[in-house]
């Protein structure tokens, strides 16, 4: 079971890719401050339980791809880096920033978009669950009888 995390009581593989879109479309992340909020959304992602699996940003837009745990829900990790994120670029960029956002206003827009990831179709999952009454997936579990109780 290869790329499969695990937990105490659970064997997982969740990937969700994440869009975050700067406020108003502005072009404010440059090269610098890109690296910059990559390394950071990689800590924070950390704290969360989370892993950072890839990160790239464009001039008005940043992609990522993080693996998480069951337990934590996507929304949190969401609102966790977009109000993170902005509070530290706006700490250790503000100069460059104001040049594009007016005060205090908000790094990334109210919007995201978040997707799963995975390594099957729609189709196979449907047909997988739709298959489990059948005879034939019934066959491909028979009980060996490997871990039966011993009678006395």
């Amino acid at each position: 079971m290869d790329g499969y995390n695990r937990g105490s009581h659970s064997v997982y593989q969740l990937t969700y890719h994440i869009i975050f879109v700067t406020k108003y479309r502005k072009k404010v992340i440059t090269d610098e401050l890109g690296d910059f909020m990559k390394n950071h959304a990689a800590y924070l992602c950390g704290r969360m339980n989370c892993k950072l699996l890839s990160a790239e940003t464009d001039g008005d837009h940043m992609h990522l791809l993080v693996s998480m745990s069951p337990d934590v829900a996507p929304v949190k990790l969401i609102n966790s880096l977009k109000s993170n994120l902005s509070k530290e670029v706006h700490i250790y960029y503000r100069e460059h920033i104001e040049k594009y956002l007016w005060g205090d206003s908000p790094f990334w827009s109210a919007s995201y978009f978040c997707a799963t990831t995975g390594s099957v179709s729609m189709e196979t999952v449907k047909k997988y669950i739709e298959e489990q009454r059948t005879e034939e997936h019934k066959r491909k579990y028979v009980k060996s009888g490997k871990y039966k109780k011993q009678k006395r």
